[in-house]
Protein backbone atom coordinates (compact mmCIF):
# COMPACT_ATOMS: atom_id res chain seq x y z
CA UNK A 1 0.00 0.00 0.00
CA UNK A 2 1.76 3.30 -1.20
CA UNK A 3 1.48 6.30 0.98
CA UNK A 4 -1.29 8.05 -1.13
CA UNK A 5 -3.64 5.49 -0.45
CA UNK A 6 -3.09 5.20 2.90
CA UNK A 7 -3.25 9.12 2.70
CA UNK A 8 -6.37 8.73 1.01
CA UNK A 9 -8.00 5.94 3.45
CA UNK A 10 -6.97 8.56 7.11
CA UNK A 11 -9.19 10.88 5.06
CA UNK A 12 -11.87 9.32 4.63
CA UNK A 13 -11.92 7.73 8.57
CA UNK A 14 -11.37 11.61 9.26
CA UNK A 15 -14.45 12.88 7.25
CA UNK A 16 -16.28 9.43 8.15
CA UNK A 17 -15.89 10.60 11.70
CA UNK A 18 -16.65 14.34 11.60
CA UNK A 19 -20.08 13.41 9.87
CA UNK A 20 -20.68 10.65 12.56
CA UNK A 21 -20.54 13.18 15.53
CA UNK A 22 -22.29 15.20 13.26
CA UNK A 23 -24.95 12.97 13.51
CA UNK A 24 -24.55 11.82 16.83
CA UNK A 25 -25.11 15.51 17.66
CA UNK A 26 -28.36 15.96 15.71
CA UNK A 27 -30.08 12.99 17.35
CA UNK A 28 -29.21 14.16 20.77
CA UNK A 29 -30.83 17.61 19.35
CA UNK A 30 -34.16 16.35 17.78
CA UNK A 31 -34.65 14.04 21.16
CA UNK A 32 -37.48 15.72 23.27
CA UNK A 33 -36.09 16.58 27.28
CA UNK A 34 -36.68 13.40 29.34
CA UNK A 35 -39.24 13.41 31.92
CA UNK A 36 -36.97 14.63 34.85
CA UNK A 37 -36.13 17.61 32.99
CA UNK A 38 -39.60 17.62 31.64
CA UNK A 39 -41.22 17.48 35.40
CA UNK A 40 -38.75 20.09 36.22
CA UNK A 41 -39.31 22.83 33.74
CA UNK A 42 -43.39 22.13 33.56
CA UNK A 43 -45.16 22.83 36.50
CA UNK A 44 -47.81 20.29 37.11
CA UNK A 45 -51.38 22.91 37.93
CA UNK A 46 -51.05 25.96 35.59
CA UNK A 47 -53.95 27.92 35.28
CA UNK A 48 -52.07 31.25 35.10
CA UNK A 49 -50.90 32.58 31.84
CA UNK A 50 -47.75 33.54 34.14
CA UNK A 51 -47.07 29.56 34.31
CA UNK A 52 -47.36 28.59 30.87
CA UNK A 53 -45.17 25.50 29.96
CA UNK A 54 -41.81 26.26 27.84
CA UNK A 55 -42.12 24.90 24.76
CA UNK A 56 -40.62 21.16 24.62
CA UNK A 57 -37.48 22.14 22.38
CA UNK A 58 -33.74 22.55 23.92
CA UNK A 59 -31.65 25.04 23.84
CA UNK A 60 -28.18 25.76 22.21
CA UNK A 61 -26.58 25.49 25.70
CA UNK A 62 -28.62 22.70 26.77
CA UNK A 63 -27.28 20.68 23.73
CA UNK A 64 -23.54 21.60 24.50
CA UNK A 65 -23.98 20.09 27.90
CA UNK A 66 -25.64 16.96 27.33
CA UNK A 67 -23.33 16.33 23.91
CA UNK A 68 -20.14 16.98 26.58
CA UNK A 69 -16.73 16.68 24.43
CA UNK A 70 -18.60 17.05 21.15
CA UNK A 71 -19.96 21.10 22.46
CA UNK A 72 -18.53 22.52 19.52
CA UNK A 73 -20.24 20.61 16.98
CA UNK A 74 -23.67 21.87 18.05
CA UNK A 75 -23.29 25.23 16.68
CA UNK A 76 -21.83 23.71 13.11
CA UNK A 77 -24.54 21.37 13.15
CA UNK A 78 -27.06 24.03 13.57
CA UNK A 79 -25.86 25.50 10.23
CA UNK A 80 -25.34 22.41 8.61
CA UNK A 81 -29.02 21.82 9.22
CA UNK A 82 -30.34 25.08 8.09
CA UNK A 83 -27.75 24.94 4.96
CA UNK A 84 -28.82 21.18 3.83
CA UNK A 85 -33.05 22.65 4.28
CA UNK A 86 -31.88 25.48 2.03
CA UNK A 87 -30.40 22.96 -0.88
CA UNK A 88 -33.75 20.46 -0.41
CA UNK A 89 -35.51 23.15 -1.60
CA UNK A 90 -33.63 24.45 -4.12
CA UNK A 91 -33.31 20.90 -5.34
CA UNK A 92 -36.52 20.42 -5.15
CA UNK A 93 -37.34 23.38 -7.29
CA UNK A 94 -34.73 22.45 -9.87
CA UNK A 95 -36.61 19.09 -10.04
CA UNK A 96 -39.80 20.13 -10.38
CA UNK A 97 -38.69 22.44 -13.50
CA UNK A 98 -37.10 20.02 -15.45
CA UNK A 99 -39.72 17.41 -14.50
CA UNK A 100 -41.89 20.28 -16.14
CA UNK A 101 -39.88 20.75 -19.15
CA UNK A 102 -39.79 17.17 -19.82
CA UNK A 103 -43.71 15.87 -19.00
CA UNK A 104 -45.14 19.46 -19.98
CA UNK A 105 -42.86 20.75 -23.05
CA UNK A 106 -45.39 22.11 -24.95
CA UNK A 107 -47.65 23.79 -22.24
CA UNK A 108 -44.22 25.20 -21.62
CA UNK A 109 -43.48 26.41 -25.12
CA UNK A 110 -46.77 27.53 -25.50
CA UNK A 111 -46.41 29.87 -22.26
CA UNK A 112 -43.08 31.18 -22.76
CA UNK A 113 -43.84 31.76 -26.37
CA UNK A 114 -47.31 33.89 -24.65
CA UNK A 115 -44.75 36.03 -22.87
CA UNK A 116 -42.43 37.06 -26.01
CA UNK A 117 -42.76 40.59 -27.49
CA UNK A 118 -42.16 44.33 -25.74
CA UNK A 119 -42.97 45.94 -22.33
CA UNK A 120 -46.39 45.89 -23.05
CA UNK A 121 -46.26 42.07 -23.95
CA UNK A 122 -44.94 41.86 -20.62
CA UNK A 123 -47.45 44.10 -18.37
CA UNK A 124 -50.40 42.76 -20.20
CA UNK A 125 -48.89 39.50 -18.82
CA UNK A 126 -48.30 40.36 -15.70
CA UNK A 127 -51.68 42.39 -15.00
CA UNK A 128 -53.74 39.14 -16.53
CA UNK A 129 -51.62 37.02 -13.75
CA UNK A 130 -52.70 39.47 -11.12
CA UNK A 131 -56.05 39.32 -12.39
CA UNK A 132 -56.46 35.66 -12.52
CA UNK A 133 -55.02 35.34 -8.92
CA UNK A 134 -57.53 37.76 -7.34
CA UNK A 135 -60.45 36.18 -9.42
CA UNK A 136 -59.12 32.65 -8.08
CA UNK A 137 -58.44 33.66 -4.27
CA UNK A 138 -61.86 35.41 -4.53
CA UNK A 139 -63.71 32.38 -5.98
CA UNK A 140 -62.00 29.54 -3.43
CA UNK A 141 -62.90 32.11 -0.38
CA UNK A 142 -66.62 32.14 -1.57
CA UNK A 143 -66.97 28.70 -2.16
CA UNK A 144 -65.34 27.70 1.41
CA UNK A 145 -67.72 29.68 2.97
CA UNK A 146 -70.53 28.59 1.27
CA UNK A 147 -69.75 24.74 2.00
CA UNK A 148 -68.88 25.87 5.57
CA UNK A 149 -72.59 27.28 5.49
CA UNK A 150 -73.90 24.09 3.93
CA UNK A 151 -71.45 21.75 6.63
CA UNK A 152 -73.50 23.95 9.46
CA UNK A 153 -77.11 24.05 8.27
CA UNK A 154 -77.98 20.62 5.55
CA UNK A 155 -75.15 18.10 6.62
CA UNK A 156 -76.10 17.78 10.05
CA UNK A 157 -79.17 16.12 9.21
CA UNK A 158 -77.35 13.91 6.55
CA UNK A 159 -76.69 10.79 7.35
CA UNK A 160 -73.43 10.80 6.27
CA UNK A 161 -73.07 13.58 8.96
CA UNK A 162 -70.68 16.28 9.47
CA UNK A 163 -67.33 14.56 9.49
CA UNK A 164 -67.89 13.00 6.12
CA UNK A 165 -69.14 16.27 4.55
CA UNK A 166 -65.48 17.59 5.72
CA UNK A 167 -63.77 15.08 4.44
CA UNK A 168 -65.19 15.03 0.96
CA UNK A 169 -64.61 19.12 0.54
CA UNK A 170 -61.33 18.95 1.62
CA UNK A 171 -60.22 15.94 -1.05
CA UNK A 172 -62.50 18.77 -3.40
CA UNK A 173 -60.54 21.60 -2.38
CA UNK A 174 -56.93 19.26 -2.61
CA UNK A 175 -57.87 18.44 -6.29
CA UNK A 176 -58.22 21.93 -7.11
CA UNK A 177 -55.34 22.79 -5.56
CA UNK A 178 -53.17 20.08 -7.08
CA UNK A 179 -54.43 21.49 -10.26
CA UNK A 180 -53.56 24.62 -9.21
CA UNK A 181 -50.03 23.63 -8.38
CA UNK A 182 -49.17 22.01 -11.86
CA UNK A 183 -50.62 25.54 -13.61
CA UNK A 184 -47.91 27.40 -11.35
CA UNK A 185 -45.25 24.63 -12.28
CA UNK A 186 -45.40 25.17 -16.09
CA UNK A 187 -46.01 28.84 -15.68
CA UNK A 188 -43.06 28.98 -13.76
CA UNK A 189 -41.02 26.94 -15.91
CA UNK A 190 -41.91 29.16 -18.87
CA UNK A 191 -41.00 32.09 -16.76
CA UNK A 192 -37.68 30.84 -15.62
CA UNK A 193 -37.34 30.27 -19.48
CA UNK A 194 -37.64 33.89 -20.45
CA UNK A 195 -35.50 35.12 -17.42
CA UNK A 196 -32.20 33.17 -18.39
CA UNK A 197 -33.33 33.49 -22.08
CA UNK A 198 -33.16 37.54 -21.47
CA UNK A 199 -29.97 37.15 -19.52
CA UNK A 200 -28.43 35.29 -22.57
CA UNK A 201 -28.92 37.96 -24.71
CA UNK A 202 -27.08 40.30 -22.86
CA UNK A 203 -23.96 41.23 -24.51
CA UNK A 204 -21.94 39.26 -22.15
CA UNK A 205 -23.25 36.50 -22.82
CA UNK A 206 -24.76 36.53 -26.37
CA UNK A 207 -22.24 34.13 -27.89
CA UNK A 208 -23.14 31.53 -25.83
CA UNK A 209 -26.95 31.42 -26.31
CA UNK A 210 -26.78 29.41 -28.98
CA UNK A 211 -24.52 26.27 -27.18
CA UNK A 212 -26.34 26.88 -24.04
CA UNK A 213 -29.72 24.29 -24.06
CA UNK A 214 -33.13 25.29 -23.44
CA UNK A 215 -33.19 23.41 -20.27
CA UNK A 216 -29.97 24.65 -18.89
CA UNK A 217 -31.38 28.21 -19.89
CA UNK A 218 -34.26 27.52 -17.54
CA UNK A 219 -32.50 26.38 -14.44
CA UNK A 220 -30.14 28.72 -14.46
CA UNK A 221 -33.56 31.48 -14.61
CA UNK A 222 -34.74 29.30 -11.87
CA UNK A 223 -31.55 29.93 -9.96
CA UNK A 224 -31.80 33.72 -10.07
CA UNK A 225 -35.23 33.34 -9.18
CA UNK A 226 -34.18 31.06 -6.14
CA UNK A 227 -31.71 33.14 -5.22
CA UNK A 228 -34.11 36.44 -5.47
CA UNK A 229 -36.31 34.98 -2.96
CA UNK A 230 -34.02 34.63 -0.13
CA UNK A 231 -33.46 37.99 0.02
CA UNK A 232 -35.70 39.23 3.34
CA UNK A 233 -36.78 42.66 1.99
CA UNK A 234 -37.81 41.73 -1.75
CA UNK A 235 -38.41 38.13 -1.43
CA UNK A 236 -42.24 38.12 -1.00
CA UNK A 237 -42.56 40.89 -3.40
CA UNK A 238 -40.53 38.85 -6.30
CA UNK A 239 -42.56 35.67 -5.34
CA UNK A 240 -45.85 37.11 -5.60
CA UNK A 241 -44.82 38.78 -9.47
CA UNK A 242 -43.21 35.53 -9.52
CA UNK A 243 -46.70 33.66 -9.28
CA UNK A 244 -48.83 36.47 -11.17
CA UNK A 245 -46.16 36.16 -13.95
CA UNK A 246 -46.55 32.58 -14.25
CA UNK A 247 -50.27 32.41 -14.24
CA UNK A 248 -50.53 35.34 -16.57
CA UNK A 249 -48.25 33.23 -19.47
CA UNK A 250 -50.46 30.02 -18.77
CA UNK A 251 -53.75 31.81 -19.30
CA UNK A 252 -52.87 34.56 -22.08
CA UNK A 253 -51.14 31.18 -23.80
CA UNK A 254 -54.50 29.22 -23.67
CA UNK A 255 -56.64 32.63 -24.58
CA UNK A 256 -54.27 33.43 -27.78
CA UNK A 257 -53.65 29.69 -29.15
CA UNK A 258 -50.00 28.96 -28.15
CA UNK A 259 -48.64 32.30 -28.37
CA UNK A 260 -46.70 34.34 -30.92
CA UNK A 261 -44.09 32.26 -33.01
CA UNK A 262 -40.20 32.60 -31.45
Amino acid sequence: MTRREIGFILGALVVALGLSAVLFVGTLASEPPTRADDAAARPRIFFDLRNTPPPATRSIADIQQRVGPFAAIVPLQRNMTDSARDAAGFLLMLIVTATTLLVAHERVVSAYRASLGGWRTQVRVLLTGFAVLGLGLSATALAWVVFLGYVATTARGAPFGVPAALQIGMAAFGVILVFLVAVLAIGFSATSWRLGDVLFRSRALARFQSAVPAPAVAVIGATILYVLWQIPALGAVVLALVIAYALGAVVTARLIGGGTTA
